[in-house]
């Protein structure tokens, strides 16, 4: 075993010996160093010792990779670790293993840096809108919606969801900063919407701190309370009702609309409390002019609901035009039908000066004014078509056409009077006269 104090010149003129598959040429300045020669010509520094009575010999690197000065400097190392009891073995695989380890967190650090807001919120509604309203849904959809799209009434582009900002940025970057930031923003040109896009991004936040892909990514703590400050307090809202006061002004401007189809409809949702679609889908064949009743579709009972047909309702209907099957026509709908009453009634509240009721309200409104002719709970029921609620009501046998009618026709009184509207026919009265 040649032993020589290595240097560059030795090292270049060293040649394998014949015969032998590896020649070494020991460094006399450091201990286990060696340089090794194959029968190719190859040339590499090695380290060689002893290690719990076993011969240890690791690689260093090519002649090419490594200088003599590196070298040693390694060798010495290597030494050292097998002095202080410790395998340099053990100790370059754990580093291999470090390195490699870091490599993949690396990689793992790249794809949560780069993890949009966007790719978890459609994760969330894939996973929960089976089991949601086609409401919600469409909640979900008009908050999250990118915008750009020409408006289906107007001229013009829909505007980006409420949403839709933060879902363009990384999940590492929603921070309560950010939030208080983007709240403030949305509540300046549409509180309402900002506030109710905040619900939803909170229940979706709070879904993600519950998923293994999220949960180490996200903030869970963004939604503190100097976000939950800035976002738009819930204005109380307005009852989606008519008052006794607004009634005379109401049919003043109702009836007084260019088409006599929608005005009849109108009054007919107040007069009977009919939902807008049960009262829109009548027909002829639905009218029993003989008993003064009329066959709604219902979607409580399968099988519908009569209810009475009062005097002044009975007036509105025989004056309407028979273009067709249904009662509330209309020439130019495509199934030949009222289809968008709400334009006719918003103009007709504007007239009068009365704040906004939906054409729901109007039913709302029914059960509302039915308690000044104090109607029984059970009639109004009845003839709105709502499931009974006490248990009383529960076994209470249907209440025949002939004492509907009778309610129904004193709550018609009633709202006349209030309206102040003379209306004169004995035959259809059938005994029922205004009183003041």
């Amino acid at each position: 075993m040649a032993t020589v104090k290595l240097s560059g010149s030795k090292i270049d003129k060293a040649q394998p010996e014949p015969g032998k598959a590896q020649t070494f040429i020991w460094d006399a300045a450091t201990p286990g160093l060696a340089l090794r020669i194959t029968q190719s010509g190859g040339k590499a520094y090695i380290f060689e010792s002893r290690f719990n009575s076993k011969t240890v010999r690791i690689t260093i690197g090519d002649i090419k990779a490594w200088s003599l000065s590196d070298a040693q400097a390694e060798a010495r190392r290597l030494q050292t670790l097998i002095d202080t009891g410790t395998d340099p073995r053990q100790a370059k695989a754990e580093k291999i293993a470090r390195g490699e380890a870091a490599k993949e967190q690396a990689k793992v650090e790249a794809v949560r840096n780069s993890i949009l807001v966007q790719r978890a919120w459609d994760e969330y509604v894939a996973k929960k809108s089976p089991r949601w309203s086609h409401h919600h849904i469409i909640d979900h959809a008009k908050v999250s919606a990118p915008g750009g799209q020409p408006k289906k009434r107007g001229s013009g582009l829909t505007v980006p969801g409420v949403l839709y900002p933060l879902l363009q940025m990384r999940m590492v970057d929603i921070t309560a900063d950010v939030l208080e930031q983007w709240q403030t923003q949305e509540a300046e040109t549409r509180a309402t919407a900002a506030r109710h896009g905040f619900v939803l991004f909170r229940t979706f936040w709070n879904w993600c701190a519950e998923q293994k892909t999220y949960k180490a990514i996200i903030d869970p703590h963004a939604i503190t309370k100097a976000v939950r400050d800035v976002v738009p307090k819930a204005c109380t809202k307005k009852a989606d009702v008519l008052q006794r006061a607004h009634l005379k002004d109401w049919f003043e401007a109702v009836r007084s609309l260019s088409n006599p189809v929608i005005a009849a409809y109108l009054q007919g949702l107040l007069l009977t409390g009919a939902r807008r679609e049960e009262l829109a889908e009548l027909k002829w064949s639905d009218i029993d002019f003989k008993l003064g009743a009329v066959w709604l579709k219902d979607k409580v009972d399968a099988e519908g609901r009569m209810i009475p047909l009062p005097p002044y309702l009975l007036s509105l209907v025989v004056a309407l035009p028979r273009r067709n099957e249904w009662v509330f026509s209309s020439p130019s709908a495509a199934d030949g039908k009222l289809a968008e009453p709400r334009i006719a009634h918003n103009r007709a509240l504007d007239a009068a000066g009365l704040e906004h009721v939906t054409l729901h309200g109007l039913r709302l409104t029914f059960a509302s004014l039915a308690e000044w002719v104090e109607m029984p709970v059970g009639v109004v029921a009845q003839i709105m078509g709502h499931k009974p609620n006490a248990t009383a009501e529960k076994h209470y046998k249907t209440r025949p056409l002939e004492l509907l009618a009778i309610w129904h026709g004193k709550y018609e009184a009633w709202i006349l009077e209030q309206a102040a509207i003379q209306f004169v026919g004995a035959e259809q009265l059938q005994g029922l006269k205004l009183v003041k």
